[in-house]
Order: structure tokens, then C-alpha cells, then sequence
């Protein structure tokens, strides 16, 4: 392995010495590389142009879509209709509705159990152990087998669960969207505030990023900022008025006059805090409407610290606002 040193004289000449310390610790890098890897300069840590947010999207969302389709055709996950007719587990063949047809008497039970045993000793590598349906004593590989598919019930009430009766969703705007390929589509039935980062293109037949998003419903507003968006964001309705006068005397003692630059509306901080959350997205991606992600992040902090974020979150928990 041989190594390469980058000149400081030109730097350090100019006076550049931040520059110069830059190179120096730059240097160190490259030298320490082996000369099959090359040195690249780091990505920007922020994409500034609506543009260049609608390429990552599109990027990751066709990506994602390239995954599902390559996992399409190996799918070991059983539909309900197949599992309630008795299908077994496509991973192992062993059977998941209802008793191997072996009887009930003390010799077949301890045939399905040495059964089990040879099951788990074949997969004793997957580290990860075993699991069986109630009422069923044949056991399945927590890392091979998939679990059986949840009934229309039970999606049902995990639907009521994640989606409270009390959490109204508006679906009733409708948008038209320009995209990357310069086609343009419409979309109804959506989020009044915002539309998703990609559209699956009708004339390309592929995946697109948004560029711009403009609301043409009779219920946009004439010259209203927020019918056009440009930051595109996934489907979250900011806190209302009802709501935020539940949590308003939390953090009513931090509005204050101060000197210099006038503070981030807390009730801002707090939708953006509620946004991360919900979304997963990190501070950097939270969208320009809050204000700047580290004031966000500061002041987040600053009412982790106080306890108030504790008191903001338990009181929209138990008026069950989806966190």
C-alpha cells in the first residue's frame, strides 16, 4: 500500500488556516486508504431545490418498488383465504389450522412431539426459536416461518386502533401534480395539506417524483399559500385549535417578551415535534413551513428537559390523538 499526501504550502501561504487544517486532516484519511478506493467528496447535507427532493424520492420509492416486485415471486406469506382452507406453511410444510391428523391419544402426541424435536433441531442454527398457534401443537421457525395472515376482523380492529374514530383524515382535495418526466396527473380524494413525494406515472408507467403540487378544488383558496406545495410531506394534520387548547397552558410560561430575534411560535415547535414523531423522519428532513429544523431541535430539548413534552404527549394520548 502506498500513500499520498496533499501540498499545504498554497493554503498556508494565503492564510487559509482553516482551510490548511482541513487538508491536514483530509490528508490523513487518504493515506491511510488503499490505493484501489478512491477519495470522493462528501454529499450535501441538504437538497435546497423541489427538484432534487422529487429525484431522492423517486429514487427511493422505485428502489423499494424493484425490492417488492424481486420478493413477489419467493413470497412465503400465505393469504387468509389459503390459511383458512388448511394450507400449510410455506416455508416448512408442516401444518398451521388445526392437529396433524394423528389423533389424540398419548402415542400420536408424543409422535408430533418428537416430530417438534427433529423440527427444532434442524433449525437450531437460526438461533431464534420456535413458535405454535393455540389450540396446535406443531411448531414453526421464528426465522423461516411467517406468521398467519390476520383475519378481515382482526385488520378491522387494528385499522380502529391505529386510526381512532376520534382522528378525523379530510380526503377531500384534489391536486394536480407536475413530474419529474414533465407529465403532469391529477389526484382526488387526498390530504388537503399535502400530497405523497411520489406518483406512479401513467404515461412512463413508472414511479415519479413531484416537482410541484398545486390544489385545484373548489375548496382552494384564490391566491392561498397553501394550495401550492412544494415541500411535500406524508399525510399529517397539523394540530387544531380545539387541540391546542388542551396543551396550550403546558407551555403558555415560555411565551415571553425577549430581546432580539423574535422566537419560533411554540405551538410550531410543538406541531414539528409531533410531526417527527409521527413521520420518523430526522430533524434535517423536517419541511421549511416549521421554521428552522435546529431551533426545532433545540427547543424540543428544551421541553424534554422542562418535563413538558411528557405533559404535552400523556394529555393528546388520553384525548387519543395518534402519536
Amino acid at each position: 500500500m502506498t500513500s499520498r499526501k496533499l501540498s499545504l504550502p498554497v493554503a498556508v501561504k494565503a492564510g487559509h488556516a482553516r482551510l490548511a487544517l482541513q487538508l491536514h486532516q483530509t490528508s490523513k484519511e487518504i493515506i491511510a486508504m488503499p490505493d484501489s478506493q478512491h477519495f470522493s467528496p462528501a454529499l450535501p447535507r441538504t437538497l435546497h431545490t423541489p427538484r432534487s427532493h422529487a429525484l431522492l424520492s423517486e429514487s427511493w420509492a422505485q428502489a423499494e418498488e424493484a425490492k417488492r416486485m424481486e420478493r413477489a415471486g419467493d413470497d412465503l406469506q400465505l393469504t387468509y383465504e389459503a390459511y383458512a382452507a388448511g394450507a400449510p406453511c410455506r416455508a416448512c410444510g408442516r401444518a398451521l389450522l388445526g392437529e396433524p391428523a394423528l389423533g389424540t391419544d398419548e402415542e400420536s402426541l408424543a409422535q408430533i412431539d418428537a416430530d417438534n424435536a427433529e423440527f427444532r433441531a434442524e433449525h437450531a442454527a437460526c438461533n431464534i426459536g420456535v413458535w405454535r398457534l393455540e389450540n396446535n401443537r406443531v411448531e414453526h421457525c421464528h426465522l423461516c416461518c411467517p406468521f398467519p395472515p390476520l383475519s378481515p376482523a382482526q385488520r378491522d380492529e387494528l385499522r380502529q386502533l391505529i386510526y381512532p374514530p376520534s382522528l378525523h383524515i379530510d380526503r377531500s382535495a384534489t391536486w394536480r401534480v407536475e413530474l419529474i418526466c414533465q407529465h403532469v396527473e391529477t389526484l382526488a380524494g387526498r390530504s388537503p395539506r399535502y400530497v405523497e413525494p411520489t406518483v406512479q406515472c401513467t404515461e412512463c408507467a413508472v414511479i415519479r417524483g413531484v416537482v410541484k403540487a398545486v390544489r385545484i378544488d373548489d375548496q382552494a383558496k384564490d391566491g392561498d399559500d397553501g394550495s401550492v406545495a412544494e415541500g411535500l410531506q406524508p399525510d399529517y394534520q397539523r394540530l387544531t385549535d380545539e387541540q391546542w387548547s388542551w396543551i396550550k397552558h403546558i407551555v403558555h410560561s415560555e411565551e415571553g417578551p425577549r430581546r432580539g430575534r423574535p422566537r419560533t411560535d411554540i405551538r410550531t415547535i410543538v406541531d414539528a415535534a409531533l410531526y417527527k414523531t409521527r413521520t420518523g423522519i430526522t430533524w434535517r428532513e423536517l419541511p421549511a413551513e416549521f421554521g428552522s429544523w435546529q431551533t426545532a431541535l433545540r427547543r424540543h430539548h428544551q421541553l424534554i428537559e422542562s418535563s413538558q413534552w411528557d405533559e404535552i404527549t400523556r394529555t393528546l394520548a388520553e384525548r387519543d390523538f395518534p402519536q
